[in-house]
């Protein structure tokens, strides 16, 4: 039985190539700022980005030929834009001054985040930055309002995208719409802001609150109050269970019940009444 075997599931355009090398990396998550693994894919002509997701199950073991892998994870590779992980370093790093890109992708704790420079063409920078060029040197600054336009668009692809899938959240989208025919602009705001939600899902707190602004939603439906850290919850999670497990319980206080005295007992005690004890035939 081996413990140092993952199974992952490939598309087989991921796989398909000789030439292609995988290699798994750790990143910091654009969102958390936290270490996360990534997964890229290098060929002769082209390299990609892809967040490692992870289904897991306890108790679950796989059999691969004729070993055991006790690891009963799930691993699922997508692509993911490499833009959002770069950002963050633009906003930190190049915010009063242009600087070359493998000047800003530059983290002492994650080596590898100069690796995103084989992920990410410099031509897609100008979706967030400005470029500067002295010679050979091309240098970047970063641009607020481009990254928020950048955003914004992001959310409505995502937005028409949700629209065209198929399936039972397809078609329960084309009952509501059904239903509600003279209700379209607030069906399309409501599919806008799932869009807002998974694109916010790789961006920080202060930032998911400047793409909510910028596409018009209320302050009441701001990022901040909507998304919660995994630990957060785990704690929660973990403290609820606690609880009801040790809860404590103020007892009831029954009233108790009068014992029953039968017909005998009551004629002793109505024949007894009034006379006097034994013991006091002895005392002077």
């Amino acid at each position: 039985m081996s413990s140092n075997k993952f199974f992952f599931i490939f598309k087989d355009s991921t796989i398909e190539s000789d030439n292609a090398s995988l290699s798994i990396v750790s990143l910091r998550n654009p969102a958390t700022r936290n270490e996360t693994k990534y997964l890229i894919r290098r060929t002769p002509k082209q390299s990609s980005l892809y967040e490692v997701n992870c289904f897991n199950e306890q108790h679950r073991s796989w059999f691969i030929n004729e070993s055991v892998c006790s690891n009963g994870k799930i691993f699922l590779p997508t692509v993911v834009d490499p833009l959002f992980l770069v950002l963050p370093y633009l906003v930190e790093n190049c915010s009063e001054r242009a600087i070359p890109l493998d000047q800003i992708l530059v983290d002492d704790k994650f080596p590898h985040t100069s690796s995103l420079t084989d992920v990410l063409s410099p031509s897609r920078l100008s979706l967030v930055a400005d470029e500067k060029r002295a010679g050979d040197i091309r240098a970047f600054k970063y641009n607020e309002t481009k990254a928020l336009e950048w955003l914004v668009s992001k959310c409505h692809r995502v937005r028409k995208a949700i629209g065209m899938q198929e399936g039972p959240a397809a078609r329960s989208l084309n009952y509501i719409k059904e239903e509600k025919e003279n209700e379209t602009e607030e069906d399309e705001k409501s599919t806008l802001h799932t869009a807002f939600g998974i694109v916010a899902d790789y961006l920080s707190l202060e930032f998911g609150r400047k793409l909510s602004t910028a596409l018009g939603f209320p302050e009441d439906e701001n990022i901040s109050k909507k998304r919660k850290s995994i630990v957060d919850l785990e704690s929660a999670v973990v403290k609820k269970i606690k609880k009801e497990d040790i809860h404590e319980t103020t007892p009831i206080k029954l009233p108790a019940s009068e014992k029953k005295v039968s017909a005998k007992a009551k004629a002793l005690a109505k024949a007894a009444s009034g006379s006097k004890s034994i013991s006091s035939f002895f005392k002077k």
